[in-house]
């Protein structure tokens, strides 16, 4: 018997966890919210200043005006810059939006920046 078992030879591991920072959210909630209206723009807006993470389906909104889709986006790429949050497209119909607290990898880009450059050869 170790001393992280009990005499049943079970663990006794102890669940610590971690302290939230002051003035965060008790939860954090992945939410799916596709884009119908541009009405629909603001709901995601405030859903991500309550510290959510919103993926939203763009082809509702894209089947009745590709316009309303571009202004739509643009609106919520300026607010998502405004509040130092992340935003990002996933595939061809949607985009990820994220608060200030959460940032998106983006490994293509990573691997990118860190391509070696090719030396002096003919």
């Amino acid at each position: 018997m170790t001393g992280s078992e009990d005499s049943m030879g079970k663990s006794n591991h102890k669940i610590v966890e971690a302290e939230k920072p002051a003035g965060s959210p008790l939860e954090i909630y992945l939410k799916a919210i596709p884009l119908r209206s541009y009405e629909d723009v603001e709901v995601i807006k405030a859903e991500v200043a309550a510290g959510n993470i919103v993926i939203t389906n763009v082809s509702p909104l894209a089947k009745k005006s590709m316009d309303e889709v571009k202004q739509a986006v643009s609106v919520l790429s300026e607010y998502i810059s405004l509040i130092e949050g992340d935003i990002a497209r996933l595939g061809e119909e949607r985009i990820v939006l994220t608060p200030k607290t959460v940032k998106i990898w983006r490994e293509k880009a990573e691997r990118e920046l860190t391509k070696p450059t090719p030396s002096g050869s003919s």
